[in-house]
């Protein structure tokens, strides 16, 4: 499997799962509200656990404030998951677009000019070599007969 690919799949992993954990909070905080309004309707009936009810109230509500801030965190870190997700699909979609046959088959021309250039310098350079060889030993061997 294509590395590109894995990492799509694992992302758009990360995406369900924010996703699910978003909607369990979103619940929450609904239950959270649907008890601080039942709480609100017991405490218009009772008169003597006045105190005691609101400070149920206020810590139902300071749950519900985590649970909204969780919520608002959660919506980030989908979004960020989901601008990954993107940026992974345009460099899935540039990698696919440069290997079809005809991007390869160019690609392997241009490698190939690229060598058959190196080749001829390389002659080049050893004839020249080769010259020079020639002509040291040339030069050693008339030293030598004088």
């Amino acid at each position: 499997m294509r590395p590109e690919i894995a990492a799509f799949r694992e992302l758009e992993t990360l995406v369900r799962n924010l996703s699910d954990q978003l909607a369990g909070f979103r619940r929450r905080a609904l239950a959270a509200e649907a008890r601080s309004r039942e709480l609100e309707q017991i405490l218009a009936g009772m008169t003597g656990k006045l105190d005691e009810v609101r400070q149920h109230a206020e810590d139902t509500q300071a749950s519900r404030d985590a649970a909204v801030v969780e919520a608002r965190t959660l919506k980030a870190q989908l979004a960020a998951a989901r601008a990954d997700v993107e940026r992974v699909q345009v460099a899935f979609a540039e990698v696919s677009a440069k290997a079809t046959p005809e991007a390869l088959d160019q690609e392997l021309a241009r490698e190939n000019e690229r060598l058959r250039t190196r080749l001829h310098d390389a002659r080049e350079k050893t004839g020249q070599l080769s010259e020079r060889v020639r002509f040291l030993r040339q030069q050693m061997q008339q030293g030598a007969e004088r």
